[in-house]
């Protein structure tokens, strides 16, 4: 395409033009997504390049944060509209790009959720007009896996062989292809979304629901997101079934121990209960 008449281009007409330059693969659907959900926002996207600020943004991202959006996915979506005006200053279509600034990370995320919550979450969704919210959460917690690896099933990825039944992801987040266990309940579930969670799925709505659950779960903690289910799912295989993080890395699709350690949350009642076996 030609870019002589892109010096009034909205913001969302040059990711559509630009995009595939950008990115490639499943990054360039994911983060397409990222910048339309920022475009819809006040129908920012509709704004020529150079008429988007810095307050803009800011504004954006205090919306992310009150739908419980931890920090560093907020990051993503800030990488995401950063790349977005390098490429315009590159083009020489703006002459500056408004300032973004990036929250620092401290480790990993150190949320889990305890039995008790993970009971509150489940009936929050249970009879909830979004009711597809609830299999996804039991798809979470019973697998480990990322949200956007359930939503990228299809029925021809579950299958079931001598072992039992899997979930045969491809293009994972590290680029590996892994088969992750699906247990009965995870398999129910995927049956009740037509073992195609994205037919059902939808971003807004999604999010909206997940903050109403937070609201009334576990107000005001930022932590408390979708991907907490991952640690979940880590905390109850290593404290509850004794596997050990070898294990529990390649169901989760991590290559390092060390990020599988991050994972792994120990529970009071399992260290103490270690202290009480222990030789006096």
């Amino acid at each position: 395409h030609k870019l002589g008449d892109l010096q009034m281009i909205t913001f969302i007409d040059f990711v559509n033009k630009e995009a595939t330059r950008m990115w490639s693969g499943k990054h360039l659907s994911e983060t397409k997504a990222k910048l339309a959900r920022f475009s819809a926002f006040q129908d920012t996207g509709k704004k020529p390049l150079d008429k988007i600020t810095a307050v803009d943004i800011h504004d954006y991202v205090g919306h992310l944060q009150e739908q419980g959006l931890c920090e560093n996915t907020i990051n993503h979506y800030k990488a995401a509209i950063s790349r977005v005006y390098k490429q315009a200053l590159d083009l020489e279509i703006v002459e500056k790009a408004p300032k973004i600034t990036f929250a620092k990370i401290k480790g990993g995320r150190v949320r889990w959720m305890d039995a008790g919550e993970l009971d509150l979450l489940k009936a929050f969704f249970d009879g909830h007009q979004h009711w597809w919210m609830k299999h996804l959460v039991a798809i979470g917690v019973g697998t480990g896996m990322r949200l956007g690896e359930i939503l990228s099933i299809t029925p021809e990825m579950v299958v079931t062989d001598s072992a039992g039944t899997w979930i045969s992801l491809t293009d994972t987040k590290n680029g590996d292809d892994r088969m992750v266990p699906c247990p009965k309940s995870v398999y129910l579930a995927l049956q009740e979304l037509d073992f195609c969670p994205k037919k059902h799925h939808s971003h807004r709505k999604f999010y909206n629901s997940w903050a109403e659950a937070r609201r009334q779960i576990a107000p005001n903690d930022s932590s408390f997101v979708f991907h907490t289910l991952r640690h979940t799912a880590a905390t109850y295989m290593a404290n509850d079934l004794q596997v050990n993080t070898v294990l529990i890395g390649r169901i989760l699709g991590h290559r390092s121990g060390q990020t599988t350690a991050k994972y792994v949350h120990s529970k009071p009642e399992t260290l103490q209960e270690i202290a009480h076996q222990m030789l006096c």
